[in-house]
């Protein structure tokens, strides 16, 4: 027989090895507002599109539906302060970028720029919103996956041996482990 595990609040034991990303938007000032997000999957198909949940609560919820974009901005171990940082404050009473000293790239396609101590970046505009219960589900298209130029590979490719970034796994947090394969399954 199994052991069943509790979900915890918010359902953190979910992400059972899911990347931590801090996600920009901008706020209506036009400043840009950060929340750290687990709750991103890619989907199948073309054109390249990710789903990312977000509770109503959330002011980055509000955000992304207004402004219909955002920007997926997965971190590094190192930045595990941080990620606690975006996930505890709101970016309706704190500026979050200057309260962790970080700073933004332009983005390609979007309004919405990139963080640059960021290694890879995805741009992305919402193509439907799906409301369920207390969650807002936010399907977007994929605009451009972008890398660290050093963490780019001879074939424009991302060099996974060099990419290190922090998942969030059953509540705690780890890094990516040695590659131990390199085809599709």
């Amino acid at each position: 027989m199994r052991t069943p595990i509790n979900l915890g609040a918010f359902g953190e034991y979910l992400h059972y090895g899911m990347p931590l990303s801090l996600v920009t938007v901008l706020d209506d000032d036009g400043s840009v507002n950060i929340s750290t997000i687990a709750s991103i999957t890619p989907l199948p198909g073309e054109p390249s599109r990710l789903v990312m949940g977000v509770l109503e609560e959330n002011y980055t919820s509000y955000l992304v539906e207004k402004r219909r974009e955002f920007v997926v901005n997965f971190i590094t171990p190192e930045m595990r302060s941080i990620a606690r940082v975006c996930g505890m404050y709101s970016g309706k009473d704190v500026d979050k970028m200057s309260m962790c000293g970080l700073h933004l790239l332009p983005a390609a396609h979007i309004r919405t720029p990139l963080i640059e101590e960021c290694p890879l970046n995805i741009e992305c505009e919402v193509e439907h919103v799906v409301r369920v219960d207390d969650l807002y589900l936010f399907i977007s298209k994929i605009l451009v996956l972008e890398v660290a130029p050093e963490l780019a590979d001879e074939r424009g490719d991302v060099n996974l041996e060099q990419l290190q970034l922090l998942f969030y796994s059953f509540g705690h947090t780890f890094a990516l482990g040695p590659l131990v394969g390199q085809d599709p399954i």
